[in-house]
Order: structure tokens, then C-alpha cells, then sequence
């Protein structure tokens, strides 16, 4: 590991978007800050996009300094890629940035001011807004985060929480601990719970990223929408990677006990929250059972067991009335679709 000479190392990402990476990296080399560490990494591109982050790093003159680095192969997942980057990073702080996004000029001032006033502070994250390909507005990201007071290690626990990847920031230690990421699991889920371990996760609720929605992932996400076999295979999908999330958290948890980070009564309540996220999760599965009994059965049990309560209005129109649910989706996300694809 190369010895600290920043404060901050900037680790920029980025992966065939030549169209829109020299706006994130300006973003970057446009930060208000003290002398950071610019790592930009390349996920072996097949376009242009190292060649205008070559051109653009030759024309700045800032305080910045600037390393450029390109992957022969690709990483398979951002996990992954930052495995590869993270060994490279020298400051005590490692902020995320993405190839598509654009970051306000004082957004590592920001998170440096949360970091430095409480030394207990082991992630930062915030709010986001969204643009289109072009740039134009969206509106306002939605961001989970702890409510005030709340616990952030509780929070964190559950196999379904995360924070906003595109706007995380962690301290060198929650990587020198835990390791390197298991590259199947996001980054977002995976870091702010190791950081909540062995310290405090701190969300700013200002929006310092725009974050950019690419219709051709919006599509492919929102397409589950269009009839209940997608619906019922996305959302089995889904519980099978929250199985694989909750080997993560328990994997992390020892590893936190083994080097005494937490009391063993804490570590016990965290599995316990850890392993009653995942049965909530698995539970429902049963809301696309095609029998109603069965899902009539599984809405009771969650509603009983105060499990998704915000989402209960949802779930129950999704019992009783599975197309309409979908219907429903189709018409807020905007999708057209023929009433008899769905079954």
C-alpha cells in the first residue's frame, strides 16, 4: 500500500461513455478542495472514452495530481474494479465518482467537513438529483439513509439497505479491515455497513451528484412491469441476491468480532437483524404466488409482522389485483405496453 500524500484520493470510473465523460471528469479536476489524488480507471472501453480522458488530463494545469490507468480486460462489476484501484489509492479518504455523472464543484469539501468533524466518521454519503442522456433535469434521487438518532450499524444490517454508490465516500480504514469486495455484491450495499462496524456513517442531505439515467437501463430495469412471469422472475432474482448479501453482512460481522470491533451482544443483534431482513425478504416471495390464497396468506404475515409497512398499500394491490398492480407501475414509470402480455 503506497504511503498517504493526500488527504483525499478521487477514484473516477469508467466504462464506454465517451459521450459524457469529459463533463464527470471536469467535474472532478473542478473540485473547491485542498490537493486531492485523481485516480481515473478505465474498464477496458472498446470506445473512445480513454482517449478523451487522455486529452482532458493533458489540458488541466490545476493543484490536482492526476493518475490515468486502464484495464486490458473488464472487471465483470464496479466491485471488482475498485479491487483493483482501491491498493492504488494513497489518501485517507476515497471518494467514488462515476463515469456518467456529474459532481458539484464543492462536493469533497463537503464530505471532508463532515469527515473532520467527528474523527468517528467512517463514510459519508448524500443526496442525488437525476438528469437525462442530455443532461436535463429529472427531479430529486430517492436516498435511503438512517433516520435521526437512529443507529447506522441497525440500519445498515439489513440485507436490503445500502446508500447511493454514486455519492459514497469512505475512510482508507473500512478498506484495510474488511478487505477486498466480493465482486458478485455491490459496492454500495457492501461498504457502508463495514463502515457503520467500525465507526459512524454520516448522510448530508444536499444533492451534490446528477446523476445521469440512461433509458436503456431504465428499460431493462422497468420491463419486470410488463407482465407477472418477468414480475415473479425479477423479484426471485432479487431474493436470491439478498441470500448472497446476507453471507456478505455475516462474513463482515466476524471478521469485525474476530479483530474485537464489536461486543459479541452486539454482534448478536446484528446477525439477528442481519437474518430477519433476509426472511422478510424470502417471505415475499409468495406475493406473486399464482394462487390468492397464497398471497392473501403472505400479505397478512407481513402486515402482522410490520415487515415493507410503507409498502404495504402496494403489496395489497398487488394480492388482489395483480394486473392492475402492474398497470399501475407501467403507468408512473411511463411504459406502453399491450394489456395481453400480461398474464
Amino acid at each position: 500500500m503506497p504511503d498517504t500524500q493526500f488527504n483525499v484520493s478521487a477514484i473516477l470510473l469508467s466504462h464506454n461513455c465517451e459521450r459524457v465523460i469529459a463533463d464527470a471528469l471536469r467535474s472532478v479536476l473542478a473540485q473547491d478542495c485542498e490537493p486531492m489524488e485523481i485516480i481515473v480507471s478505465d474498464d477496458a472501453s472498446t470506445d473512445g472514452t480513454f482517449a478523451v480522458i487522455q486529452r482532458e488530463s493533458e489540458q488541466y494545469a490545476g493543484p490536482h495530481r492526476v493518475i490515468l490507468r486502464r484495464r486490458d480486460s473488464n472487471a465483470g462489476s464496479k466491485s471488482a474494479h475498485l479491487n483493483d484501484v482501491f491498493p492504488l489509492a494513497s489518501g485517507r479518504y476515497r471518494v467514488s465518482f462515476d463515469g456518467d455523472d456529474v459532481s458539484d464543484p464543492k462536493r469533497v469539501s463537503s464530505i471532508l467537513e463532515a469527515f473532520q468533524a467527528d474523527d468517528a466518521v467512517t463514510a459519508v454519503y448524500s443526496g442525488y438529483s437525476l438528469m437525462d442522456p442530455a443532461g436535463r433535469p429529472l427531479g430529486r434521487g430517492t436516498v435511503q439513509h438512517p433516520p435521526p438518532g437512529a443507529d447506522a450499524a441497525r440500519w445498515f444490517a439489513r440485507v436490503d439497505a445500502y446508500a447511493s454508490g454514486a455519492t459514497l465516500a469512505v475512510r482508507r480504514d473500512v478498506v484495510d479491515v474488511f478487505g477486498p469486495l466480493v465482486p458478485e455484491i455491490h459496492e454500495d450495499v457492501v461498504l457502508p455497513f463495514r463502515a457503520s462496524l467500525v465507526g459512524k456513517v454520516r448522510y448530508l442531505d444536499e444533492d451534490l451528484v446528477r446523476v445521469r439515467r440512461w433509458q436503456g437501463s431504465f428499460t431493462a430495469d422497468a420491463n419486470r412491469f410488463i407482465s407477472m412471469d418477468r414480475y415473479r422472475a425479477r423479484m426471485l432474482q432479487g431474493i436470491g441476491q439478498a441470500r448472497r448479501q446476507l453471507d456478505s453482512r455475516l462474513a463482515d460481522l466476524r471478521k469485525a468480532a474476530e479483530l474485537e470491533r464489536i461486543e459479541p451482544e452486539t454482534l448478536k443483534e446484528l446477525e439477528r437483524i442481519a437474518r430477519a431482513s433476509m426472511a422478510d425478504a424470502a417471505a415475499t416471495a409468495d406475493l406473486v404466488s399464482p394462487s390468492f390464497l397464497v398471497r392473501l396468506r403472505c400479505l397478512a404475515r407481513l402486515a402482522r409482522s410490520g415487515a415493507y409497512r410503507q409498502e404495504l398499500p402496494q403489496n395489497a394491490l398487488l394480492t388482489f389485483a395483480p394486473r392492475a398492480y402492474l398497470g399501475y407501475k407501467r403507468r408512473k414509470l411511463g411504459i406502453e405496453a399491450d394489456a395481453a402480455a400480461a398474464d
